[in-house]
């Protein structure tokens, strides 16, 4: 034990095995810290687990950074220390009053700090049609540089249209996100994660969180900063050597059971299990940006989300089998688990599987070296072998086994990240970009927004329109002006 460990510390550090006596347990008497390190850890001394401190105000920081990335550029109050900052004025207008025009365009003052603001989405956007354009020919498939030749234009003129794009986009969904996030008192989340670019080796990882119930996508983060590397613990320094450097083993067979047994070892071969850098061999490191500890970054998404849903009665949260997200999400929402209204579970199933059609009754299963515990059941098929499902309760507050088996699948969310690779295939794999990502942030921006309010899955319906909060689909006319 140490004497180290503040309340504040331990909020954060709380053993996170959900078969420990002291899962959860916030008392510093069962915990040791060690800072001598250059890489401080904390240990559980009930179970023995062991994992990197994550330190309070390196993660209030990341929240700030990515809170600051979604606000930029919207109608919003931008003082640092005002009670107003990033609270849009669409949304919030008792927070702010008229105080004349800049221009054609409305301004406002804030009524907290007395700072102005101006709305440039008060008058019609004047690029609309050459904003429309560009949308369509990059949902088509053609990159940047086939787009600034069709349309004659420079490469840092369409460069600007796509930041201003990525502005717009921002705006519709933030107010769409206020109305998903009130839409009612139960909330059925799916995680995934992937590398953003996966052939560029430069360590950006990308998390997103959907709705499984409408497939609308509700958050993405990006473990990127245009903060410059500091002696903290929440960036990785380009100096970064990794501990493993051999690929993860394969699955004896493509039977559930095996591929999850692969993914466990994986796990505990990492030098801390909550970070898949763990065998990058080389980081072909941003030239501009630098690169966020995944845990922090996952933990300041999951953290917003449990800002927006901390008043729900129930919040159930699935993801694939990744002890990053888990760690962060049992972070995150550690108030929701306390008051009973958060269940948390890891989710696999073969691609087959049918959502709606009942399996078997679940069989627990384990595997050498597994901690948590796993389920198993399946659906039988007049021809050919059974489709399986394997999930893994981390957290139990209202879920029975039966109901957890029953859930959406996550490939909603999964296909949603594979559908950006193919879509922007070539702005995502340009070799020059590889050590530029942050060029890729505009257009996260807008396909999201794209996804969530203009794509249709099946006729008439869109993420949005499934949600409850969009009556029809919108049009590229009506997202871009």
């Amino acid at each position: 034990m140490s004497d180290n460990l503040s309340p504040e510390l331990l909020a954060l550090n709380f053993c996170k095995n959900p078969l420990c006596a002291d899962f959860g347990s916030l008392n510093t008497a069962n915990y040791s810290l060690s800072t001598g390190s250059q890489n401080p850890q904390i240990a559980c001394i009930h179970c023995h687990s062991i994992s990197p401190i994550i330190w309070p105000t390196e993660l209030s920081n990341e929240v700030t950074e990515q809170l600051e990335h979604n606000n930029r550029g919207l109608t919003a109050c931008t003082g640092e220390d005002c009670m107003n900052v990033g609270l849009n004025v669409q949304l919030h207008p008792n927070r702010y009053y008229a105080f004349g025009f800049s221009g054609d365009k409305q301004r406002y003052r804030c009524k907290s700090c007395q700072k102005t603001v101006v709305d440039r989405f008060s008058v019609e956007n004047p690029n609309l049609k050459t904003h429309v354009t560009i949308l369509a020919l990059l949902l088509t498939g053609f990159s940047l540089k086939e787009i600034a030749a069709k349309l004659k234009i420079q490469a840092k003129t369409l460069n600007d249209h796509i930041k201003t794009m990525a502005i717009i986009c921002r705006q519709k969904s933030s107010v769409f996100d206020h109305h998903w996030q009130n839409k009612g008192q139960l909330f059925l989340l799916g995680s995934d994660w992937s590398f953003l670019q996966p052939k560029s080796h430069n360590g950006v990882l990308w998390v997103c969180t959907g709705d499984l119930d409408s497939h609308y996508i509700a958050q993405q983060s990006l473990n990127l900063s245009e903060q410059k590397i500091t002696t903290n613990h929440r960036f990785i320094g380009r100096d970064f050597v990794a501990s493993i450097n051999t690929a993860a083993t394969a699955p004896k067979t493509k039977a559930l059971k095996d591929i999850t047994e692969s993914l466990s070892v994986a796990h505990q071969e990492r030098t801390h299990r909550n970070n898949p850098l763990h065998n990058q061999t080389q980081i072909n490191y941003p030239a501009k940006s630098s690169l966020v500890s995944p845990i922090y970054c996952t933990s300041a998404h999951y953290l917003q989300l449990n800002q927006a849903l901390e008043n729900k009665e129930q919040v159930v949260l699935s993801m694939s089998f990744e002890p990053m997200l888990a760690d962060a999400a049992m972070l995150s929402f550690n108030a929701l688990r306390q008051k009973q209204s958060f269940d948390l579970l890891y989710q696999i199933e073969d691609e087959n599987w049918l959502e709606g059609k009942t399996g078997s009754k679940p069989q627990l299963f384990k595997f050498d070296g597994s901690v948590e515990p796993w389920s198993l059941s399946e659906q039988w098929h007049l021809r050919g072998k059974a489709d399986q499902r394997a999930i893994c309760q981390l957290v139990e507050s209202n879920l029975t086994q039966k109901q957890a088996h029953q859930l959406p699948k996550l490939s909603p969310i999964t296909q949603y990240m594979a559908r950006f690779h193919a879509m922007f295939k070539s702005s995502v794999n340009e070799p020059r970009r590889k050590r530029r990502p942050e060029g890729l942030l505009p257009l996260l921006d807008i396909y999201r927004a794209w996804n969530n309010l203009c794509h249709q899955e099946n006729p008439g319906e869109t993420p949005a329109v499934n949600a409850g909060i969009s009556e029809k689909p919108l049009s590229l006319d009506q997202l871009l002006q």
